[in-house]
């Protein structure tokens, strides 16, 4: 779930720095910043959170990937309709000069473009305080191979069956031909 969240932000992105890169002309590089680390983030993902059902550190750890990723996501749809909202107060005010008002220069974008420079900066902190929180809390949620998810799993098995009991006097046992056997 967490993993898919991440996912479809990352994809959303990638399509505003595919389509709209002139919207974020001064903040691409922060940008493709923040999409790369969200994208290691939804790696790990991957694995934590079916394990999170068994962990609280780890459960906590994937809650709060979650959050800074809708933080992020809320930042840019946020941008996108204050630019949106600029170029149609733009259009109104310049069509009767018929200019191409479709284009808004960086110098009417600045306040708009450092805004959410800092807004990205904030996540930047969030997510370097996440990564450091699973670092000094010893969160280990990725696989290492196969065989320690095999062992995990079969771990959670055990815990779901019945003890064994070994009886040491069994009293009434025959075999097949009405003698008790010898021990």
């Amino acid at each position: 779930m967490a993993e898919s969240i991440v996912t479809f932000f990352l994809e959303k992105l990638s399509n505003l720095v595919s389509h709209e890169a002139s919207l974020l002309e001064g903040v691409e590089g922060q940008v493709k910043l923040l999409s790369n680390e969200l994208e290691w983030m939804r790696l790990c993902l991957k694995d934590a959170d079916a394990k999170s059902a068994y962990d609280e550190r780890l459960k906590l750890w994937v809650n709060q990937i979650k959050d800074v990723t809708y933080d992020a996501e809320d930042i840019i749809d946020e941008f996108i309709i204050k630019v949106d909202h600029q170029q149609r107060q733009r259009l109104n005010y310049l069509k009767f000069l018929r200019f191409l008002p479709s284009c808004i220069s960086l110098a009417d974008r600045l306040p708009l473009v450092q805004e959410l420079e800092a807004h990205i900066r904030e996540i930047d902190i969030k997510i370097e305080k996440i990564s450091a929180n699973k670092s000094r809390y010893a969160i280990e949620n990725l696989r290492t191979s196969d065989a320690s998810s095999f062992s995990y799993e079969v771990m959670q098995r055990k815990e779901k069956r019945l003890p064994t009991v070994e009886e040491v006097d069994v009293v009434g046992v025959e075999d097949c031909n009405g003698r008790s056997p010898t021990v």
